[in-house]
């Protein structure tokens, strides 16, 4: 933008706006234009997540959340980037909150994951665990929806759309599991001829004939298979790799082989007498179940393991009448299985017995040791270590080993990767060029939604494969609001509103055990999968835009170009690209404005031209890193900051340099929450009527704005008058901000009325100094002269608070207030500066 009284010049490598602006004392009274308005932002879409920090950090309020057209396509909201079927959750909870048929959402959710109904009662949703919805309150019950679209589908018995054209190429699937038969799916959509071998009478693996049916009715399981084998695929039961099949007779056949064997065998515990009659393996014993095959267990039943094996033979104990204890090596916070059921289990009357393992069987007993916790092994969990001489006894009458489980198969020797388990790459790929393999096989034993992504991303690697192209799959940005401070203030947003979450109901206790297959979740209603696909947030479909400043346009895009915005981001996804400037009038000032913004990075080293901060932060002296990257804080955690720690800040104020040395100041520390609310009332009562006083432009107003620029005359420019409109009107959240920003300190800097020399000019030293060593404490600050302006030019505040502050002649009049505390978010980093003026007097 070409401006007058501007001319370009390249110093030192470094090319530069130069003006030579006119300032005047009495020229423009009020109202000084901003002459390099429009300012503005660069925003990389793709990098912001629309968190707000930004927002909350901005001191003019001239940054807002808007909606985006649409999403960027190079993010992905974190339930989406949870979830190991990679269903993307907010689309379809964007279509039911939107009103639309669960057709629809159907279709969104089955692109990746043809078993909703399945997922949506026995995953343990790592989706909500990370959902951004539990920053604000608590996560969208994502699980629930999920089976109210899944059931839907079955009941309106939705068909999944065959491909158009087939292709003939022939692929080969080994197992029928939810690994196999999402890849099978996959592939048939892609229009591959699929054919899968199932070693079973029936498919589904571990659907079928090891998840009890209290938590998945068979006939769901069936009816979500029945669906993708009409999509042309062809099955083939009761076919077992290693004696029906080979693998090597697979490969000639056909194209690609995708193996998805699972973990099918219970690991041994490796105890003396462990094979006796009345020791079961926790999968042998439910699948006997599952085929109604009800082995005798007797009135007490001892189940050994932790992991959702176990859980699940537990339970399932219980409900055939037997008493039922579980035995597990370690604590119960170690424990694998999930946590809900767990929580179940012991509602059920499971006993829960810890720190202790089965050393031995002798007949219907267990002798057991105890344990305690040692170092943490591989897994992260702290290593159980046998206690001596504390073995102990457990009667039983039926003992189920569900400690771990093992890869079965003939003919894979040659594809094994770590442990016992297949080796594959991401997309499955073997060795063995045409051979995949994913789900538990190469994993060992884990969700069933881990399964069918893997089974989805094995068909992605065998297409890919078969035609001879490299996949590659752009990485994407998690939006996730994980450490983004108080989302409350984005409330305005309508996503953002308060609906209270609706969980899903379970069958009462009683009714589970009299009723052994009864389903024990209970399905939300329609009007209820609707609330709570409301309470979605819908991430990643709002951005920040540059804007007038909110509720006040008078200001137009007034900013005071500190680059805090681009200093707080965590995604790096703004640059302010301008500098604040003033040509005319009280104000103008003669700088000199580098043309690219780089050029005014800190450069204490005198380098050509400044580099990245990063790259000299290792060169420079701490004072100089503090210096150059400290910015104020305006987010604060609540945590208190201790007395020891303050009195460290005011030392460093004690020792800074002043007039003759003489230290002219009081500082009083205020940690009274209460104290601050009131001070911080009365500062926007008062602060709001100069506001409305400025932004109001009529001959009686302009003449009273020209005489109150003579009384004050370093107050009425813009860049304060837009630090009150947006404290007084932010552009989040509701009524004003806290003038003291919610820190949990603020210290008041009062001068002696007869400071030696310029009190200003020392106050300024000693405030600095106690900045300064704040930010080497670890804490963020921040100046609030509004305050202090308030309560020595408003009376009645001076009035109300006088004797509360402290505040007597000859320290009446407070200068400035310096907030304490610990930022809610990283703010500190190096920004660019434009140059003052420098002359040089002496020898060149």
């Amino acid at each position: 933008m070409s401006l007058k009284n501007e001319r370009r010049e390249t110093t030192g490598g470094i090319e530069f706006q130069q003006r030579t602006p006119k300032p005047s004392k009495f020229r423009i009274m009020n109202d000084p234009e901003v002459a390099t308005a429009p300012m503005d932002i660069d925003l990389n879409e793709d990098k912001c997540i629309g968190c707000g920090i930004c927002i909350m950090q901005c001191p003019s309020q001239t940054l807002s959340i808007t909606r985006r057209e649409k999403p960027s396509e190079l993010q992905e909201p974190a339930c989406q980037n949870a979830c190991p079927s990679g269903i993307n959750v907010r689309k379809y909870l964007n279509l039911i909150a939107g009103g639309s048929s669960y057709d629809h959402a159907w279709k969104v959710l089955t692109k990746t994951n043809p078993f909703p109904a399945v997922t949506g009662r026995v995953c343990p949703h790592p989706c909500e665990s990370v959902c951004n919805r539990g920053c604000l309150d608590k996560p969208v019950n994502i699980n629930c929806i999920e089976r109210a679209v899944g059931d839907y589908a079955i009941e309106q018995s939705l068909c999944f759309e065959k491909p158009i054209k087939m292709n003939g190429i022939k692929v080969a699937v080994v197992g029928s599991g939810p690994s196999g038969l999402s890849c099978a799916y996959q592939l048939a959509l892609m229009g591959y001829s699929v054919t899968v071998f199932e070693a079973n009478p029936k498919p589904g693996g571990m659907l079928t004939y090891a998840i009890p049916e209290y938590r998945l009715p068979v006939k769901v399981v069936e009816k979500e298979i029945q669906r993708i084998i009409d999509l042309g695929v062809t099955l083939k039961v009761n076919t077992t790799l290693g004696k029906d099949i080979t693998l090597d007779s697979l490969k000639k056949e056909f194209k690609a082989v995708y193996l998805a064997i699972g973990a099918q065998d219970g690991l041994s515990m490796n105890i003396p007498d462990e094979d006796s009659n009345n020791v079961l393996s926790g999968l042998a014993f439910l699948r006997s179940v599952k085929e109604g095959k009800e082995p005798r267990i007797g009135k007490k039943t001892v189940v050994v393991g932790g992991g959702n094996t176990a859980l699940d033979a537990a339970r399932t104990a219980r409900r055939m009448g037997s008493d039922v204890t579980i035995l597990y090596r370690r604590t119960r916070a170690e424990m694998p299985a999930h946590a809900a059921e767990v929580e179940a289990a012991m509602d059920e009357g499971v006993n829960i017995k810890v720190l202790c393992v089965p050393v031995k069987v002798k007949e219907n007993k267990a002798v057991c040791q105890k344990m305690e916790l040692g170092e943490k092994d591989s897994s992260g969990r702290s290593r159980p270590v046998p206690v001596k001489g504390s073995e102990f006894e457990v009667d039983f009458s039926t003992l189920i080993t569900a400690v771990g489980q093992c890869l079965v198969g003939a003919g894979i020797e040659s594809l094994e990767g770590k442990g016992d388990w297949i080796g594959a790459d991401t997309f499955g790929q073997t060795a063995d060029k045409n051979v995949f393999a994913g789900g538990d096989a190469v994993d060992g034993p884990g969700l069933v939604t881990e399964a069918i992504g893997a089974g989805r991303k094995a068909a992605l690697g065998i297409d890919a494969f078969i035609r001879d192209v490299k996949l590659e799959i752009p990485e994407k940005k998690e939006i996730n609001f994980k450490n983004v401070p108080f989302m409350e203030r984005l409330r305005h947003l309508e996503e953002y509103r308060e609906i209270a979450r609706i969980d899903g109901g379970k069958l009462d206790v009683r009714d589970r055990l009299l009723n052994p297959d009864a389903e024990e979740g209970i399905p939300l209603s329609a009007t209820q999968v609707m609330s709570e696909s409301k309470r979605c947030i819908q991430c990643g479909t709002y951005k920040v835009e540059y804007t007038h400043l909110y509720k006040n346009p008078y200001f137009g895009k007034v900013c005071l170009a500190c680059h805090d915005c681009d200093a707080i981001c965590p995604q790096g996804a703004i640059t302010m690209k301008t500098f604040y400037r003033v040509d005319e009038g009280r104000w103008a000032t003669e700088l000199d404005i580098p043309v690219h913004l780089e050029d005014g990075l800190p450069n204490p080293l005198r380098l050509p031209r400044p580099v990245p901060f990063k790259e000299i932060e290792s060169k420079i002296t701490e004072t100089e890193r503090v210096i150059y990257t400290r910015r104020s804080v305006r987010i604060f955690k609540p945590d208190p900051v201790p007395r020891e720690i303050i009195e460290r800040v005011l030392e460093a104020g004690r020792f800074a340099p002043t007039a003759g040395n003489g230290l002219g100041v009081k500082f009083i520390v205020i940690t009274d929450r209460g104290l601050m609310d009131e001070l911080s009332e009365a500062t926007g009562k008062f602060l709001g009527i100069f506001s409305n006083l400025y932004t109001k432009k009529n001959f009686g107003m302009n003449q009273l704005k020209k005489i109150l620029c003579m009384l004050y005359p370093n107050s009425f420019d813009r860049r304060p008058m837009a630090a009150i409109a947006g404290l007084l009107s932010p552009q989040f959240g509701e009524g004003a901000l806290h003038a003291f920003f919610d820190a949990p300190c603020t210290i008041m800097v009062v001068p002696h009325a007869l400071h030696i020399s310029d009190k200003e000019l020392g106050m300024g030293i000693i405030c600095h100094s106690m900045v300064l060593a704040a930010h080497s404490l670890g804490l963020g600050t921040c100046y609030v002269g509004l305050a202090a302006n308030t309560i020595n030019k408003d009376m009645r505040t001076k009035l109300r608070f006088k004797k509360r502050l402290g505040l007597k002649w000859p320290y009446d009049k407070p200068a400035m207030f310096i907030l304490l505390g610990y930022p809610a978010v990283r703010t500190d980093g190096a920004v660019p500066r434009d140059f003052p003026k420098v002359e040089w007097l002496g020898p060149k």
